[in-house]
């Protein structure tokens, strides 16, 4: 046996059913197809995909596209000991076969630590706006967090292989964040990413895609989100700590002014490195990380100073010179934690 194809499947149609029947016939490998919680009104649409290579497997309730994933990869590792790489494919028809089966193919080629992507071109004119903002969205947020650039990374059509499972398996994530963490972890662990040009395929506008557009986008963004409110926390607590301290000292003296701002600066700092290390990050080992978040925070303090002092020659008011300057530090800071702070 060599690979294996998995598809998570919530609330089939007519045409899930007819794409299932059609790929069944159309590749010659075992299909296990995970039934996400779908419920009894979509039972008679399962039985109808009929064909000797479909395994289907199931649970109660719905818990998302990633635990249907990690679901079929224990199953896979537990009763399909011999095959080399499994394929992942979207049930929703936005995949072309011919793509599929070439995924299926490469998937028995991978070398060692690799995996493999279809990519998809979002030039492409019919693609829906929802989709184009949000692959646009999610590869700014990819290339902050990890450095490499990659036009799709919502793309369903994966290939692993079979010792990569065990690495999948212990990814975080139920829902469709699931997919953007394997991105963000393998490449981490030394696993090469390969990608493979695929067909950009939309039907009816992409309306029969179960993203929750506020709920799976928070997931996907939450440590983005995350550090911009504890960025936000923290400039609240630098503040205080100022104007408290300035009032604690009662004079507005040059010496005040430096002390004020130095001492508020250093424990909002400590407060940042705590809310970024346990709320935004959660990362456990700190010695290495406050050494690396020191020389960060070293680091913008000059660097604001020397921006905001240049950009002032240029702009006149410098409460827009500050705050351009924050904006762009702001993304800077959080590329530099994600990738070699708290990484």
């Amino acid at each position: 046996m060599s690979a294996i194809l998995l598809i998570p499947i919530y609330e089939p149609t007519e045409n899930t059913v007819f794409f299932i029947n059609q790929l069944a016939q159309s590749v010659n490998v075992p299909i296990i197809i995970v039934d996400d919680g779908s419920g009894k009104t979509y039972q008679k649409l399962f039985q109808r995909m009929e064909h000797p290579n479909i395994t289907k497997i199931s649970y109660f309730d719905n818990k998302g596209k990633g635990y249907a994933l990690k679901f079929g990869f224990s199953v896979i590792l537990d009763s399909y000991p011999d095959i080399t790489g499994v394929v992942t494919a979207d049930s929703d028809g936005q995949h072309e076969i011919e793509d599929i089966q070439k995924m299926l193919v490469a998937v028995d080629r991978l070398a060692g630590q690799e995996f493999l992507l279809g990519v998809r071109d979002f030039s492409y004119e019919n693609t829906p706006f929802r989709s184009y903002f949000g692959n646009r969205m999610t590869s700014g947020f990819y290339y902050l967090s990890s450095g490499i650039h990659l036009q799709d990374t919502q793309t369903g059509l994966r290939g692993f292989s079979i010792s990569s499972l065990s690495e999948l398996l212990k990814i975080e994530g139920n829902r469709f964040e699931y997919e953007i963490n394997q991105l963000l972890v393998l490449p981490k662990i030394g696993y090469r990413m390969t990608t493979i040009p695929i067909k950009t395929i939309y039907s009816d506008g992409n309306k029969g895609s179960h993203f929750r557009i506020f709920q799976d986008s928070y997931l996907v963004y939450r440590p983005f989100i995350r550090f911009f409110f504890s960025s936000i926390s923290s400039s609240l607590v630098d503040i205080g700590l100022f104007y408290s301290i300035i009032f604690f000292i009662g004079n507005h003296t040059m010496a005040s002014l430096l002390i004020a701002t130095i001492l508020s600066r250093v424990l909002s700092g400590i407060f940042n490195y705590q809310m970024n290390r346990h709320y935004v990050f959660r990362k456990q080992r700190a010695h290495t990380a406050f050494y690396k978040y020191s020389l960060l925070f070293l680091f913008q303090l000059i660097l604001s100073w020397l921006s905001v002092s240049i950009l002032s020659v240029i702009i006149q008011s410098l409460l827009l010179c500050k705050a351009v300057v924050d904006i762009l530090l702001f993304f800077v800071s959080f590329s530099i934690q994600r990738r070699i702070v708290f990484c």
